[in-house]
């Protein structure tokens, strides 16, 4: 059990960072004895224990005790560690540490030490952690540092640090039982049939890029011969759809099951057709509009639910106010029977109040935490986390967007460099867990986009070895819900017993990581399965 001493504003940081980090803690006892302490606030007094992990950018009183003097910088500073290198978003201490060990480094200079003080070790880094923490799940990073996975490191960091302390401890890793990940495919439905478009922009884009932009793509060798040729066939028969005598090619739906190969996927439907909503500056983009009303697609929509596929809403003006989200949702409900569901705001538009608001609108998650122009870890991290200011509406993170990565005012990337993102992406998964939410929106097979080639690729790559659980974003969120549910509770110096709530019968069981220090070796790691049917007790 670590004890974690803290201001209280820091505290609602701290539980939300504990449930990403699932190990067993508590706000720190005077008096109590403690296997490891945790400060951030360098408040000591009659705090008693064996390892003392003391995090902050201000001078603290084990700086002095080691005569370490301290100097200050202010952020961003991007810090290496373990052949990683991130973001600090805030105040750093600089350390005049001499041959003292540290681990943590800005531009050659010392941001971490540790000394033996008795028989205590004091491990001493130089960032406030809980104070990054909320951040990132508050702020979020800039597009420039969204490849980094920024609260995974700090994770990691604070693993380390145990390891190194000869702590035995128990985690609970942000992956099912026998996956490495998960996975969540996601379809943002923007449009619905290309005979809702007469004589718009759309259209008229469509017409450009099919014809003109296909050639440039083509001559350019970022298209090949035969999507080329897909394209001026669909621009061909584009009087005859409008007719009526041939199929409309923008109807996705089957070209997504059949892709997907019987994989469970959620889609985000707008619930009112010529709504553009307000932007964040108050300006009414009409662009932003759609032609379809969800009441019109509706035997659709039946049948991806039949599928087992989810049914989402893919929300106007949710994010600025309760009460109409709670109209949107209550559209798309309809059409499913369902109590509640998950929500993506159109073009991501979000704000500091919109958790809030898409609580009490009923939503049951979210899933905007993303970039519109670049694809990574907008809050730091791919784990399901719960927004701050709410008590149960839980985030979903987008990772990787089609539109983000193909898009000419995007990044702009050809396939190969796309790819390299991905895997870079999905290699993060395997080390740090988590999720992959993948946002493919509704045009992307068909005529003109017609990025299926590349999605059929990076769904192999996902699914290679069967590693992943592919997951719809709401069984994701029940896994995530059901993980936080699970409690830790000391039987003894030495005995935790571990129980959780019912677990939902959709998803998988989670697993325990217990760690072991081994005296002149390095820390040995077991594995059990946990289902939460039965308490688990450990010895530690």
């Amino acid at each position: 059990m670590i004890g974690v001493a803290a201001n209280t504003t820091d505290l609602r940081m701290a539980e939300e960072f504990f449930e990403l980090f699932k190990t067993p803690w508590e706000v720190a006892v005077p008096g109590r004895k403690y296997r490891v302490v945790l400060s951030t606030n360098g408040c000591l007094e009659n705090i008693e224990a064996d390892v003392l992990l003391v995090y902050g950018s201000e001078e603290a009183r084990t700086d002095r005790q080691a005569g370490i003097p301290v100097a200050q910088a202010d952020g961003t500073v991007d810090v290496d560690w373990n052949g990683s290198t991130f973001p600090i978003y805030g105040r750093v201490a600089v350390f005049d540490a001499g041959v003292n060990a540290c681990v943590l480094t800005w531009k050659g200079k010392t941001l971490s030490y540790s000394y033996r003080a008795g028989n205590r070790v004091v491990q001493r880094i130089g960032y406030d952690l809980f104070a990054e923490i909320g951040t990132l799940l508050t702020d979020g990073q800039p597009p420039s540092n969204a490849s980094i996975p920024t609260l995974e490191l700090h994770i990691a960091l604070l693993r380390h640090l145990l390891l190194e302390s000869n702590v035995s401890f128990v985690e609970i890793p942000p992956r099912p039982d026998g996956y490495e990940f998960i996975c969540c495919l996601t379809h943002d439905v923007d449009f619905f049939g290309i005979r809702r478009h007469k004589f718009d922009r759309t259209l008229a884009g469509f017409v450009i890029r099919a014809s003109i932009g296909t050639l440039i793509d083509f001559l350019r060798g970022r298209r090949p011969l035969s999507e080329a040729a897909r394209n001026w066939m669909a621009l061909a028969s584009l009087p005859l759809v409008f007719l009526g005598l041939a199929a409309d090619f923008w109807h996705p739906f089957d070209d997504y099951a059949r892709t997907e190969d019987g994989r469970q996927s959620t889609f985000f439907l707008v619930p009112f057709k010529n709504r553009p909503g307000v932007a964040p500056d108050h300006t009414i983009k009409s662009a932003r509009a759609v032609r379809y009303d969800v009441s019109e697609i509706k035997e659709d929509v039946k049948r991806v639910a039949a599928r087992a596929s989810e049914v989402a809403v893919h929300g106007i003006d949710a994010w600025r106010d309760a009460n109409t989200g709670t109209a949107e949702m209550r559209q798309v409900i309809a059409l499913t029977g369902a109590k509640t569901a998950g929500v993506r705001m159109h073009w991501l538009y979000f704000d500091r109040d919109s958790a809030r608001r898409l609580e009490a609108a009923g939503f049951d998650y979210d899933s905007t935490c993303g970039y519109n122009e670049a694809v990574g870890y907008r809050a730091g991290t791919s784990q399901v986390f719960r927004l701050p200011g709410t008590e149960q509406l839980m985030e979903l993170p987008l990772s990787i967007m089609d539109s983000a990565l193909f898009f000419h005012d995007r990044m702009d990337l050809d396939r190969k460099d796309a790819s390299q993102q991905c895997g870079r992406i999905l290699a993060n998964a395997r080390r740090f867990c988590g999720t992959v939410v993948i946002n493919w929106h509704d045009r992307s097979l068909v005529p003109e986009r017609q990025w299926g080639g590349f999605y059929q690729q990076l769904l192999d790559e996902v699914g290679a070895g069967d590693r992943a659980w592919f997951a719809t974003g709401g069984q994701a969120v029940d896994w995530f819900r059901w993980r936080r549910s699970i409690r830790f509770t000391a039987r003894s110096a030495q005995t935790l017993s571990i129980t959780a709530a019912g677990r939902p019968s959709v998803v998988p069981a989670a697993l325990l990581s217990v760690h072991r220090p081994r005296h002149g070796a390095s820390a040995s790691t077991d594995a059990i399965r946990f289902d939460g049917r039965e308490p688990v007790e450990l010895a530690l």
